[in-house]
């Protein structure tokens, strides 16, 4: 298992913050699909600042998700600005 935290600027802070509600077509489903369980922020001071705390299982699969044309229209959808995405992968020192 590999946890990742995942910290990008989206366009809406709620519109992004709602897609991520749990129940059908949610990004929560979404991930479930291939296993990642997923853990939602935002800045209160700042919404559209937002982050994830991603529970992985298999890097491969999620990595070959991540660049799957449904993953790129998700991130269209929730107008997230995809060049403000900064990945941390946790490691043991």
């Amino acid at each position: 298992m590999t946890t990742l935290i995942i910290f990008h600027e989206v366009e809406d802070g709620r519109r992004w913050a709602s897609a991520w509600k749990q129940g059908p077509g949610s990004r929560q489903e979404m991930f479930a699909r291939i296993g990642v369980t997923a853990r939602c922020f935002r800045d209160p001071e700042h919404p559209d600042s937002t982050g994830l705390i991603l529970e992985v299982p298999d890097m491969e699969r999620f990595q070959t998700f991540m660049a799957s044309e449904e993953a790129k229209k998700a991130m269209e959808e929730d107008r997230l600005k995809v060049g403000t995405m900064r990945v941390l992968a946790e490691f043991v020192p």
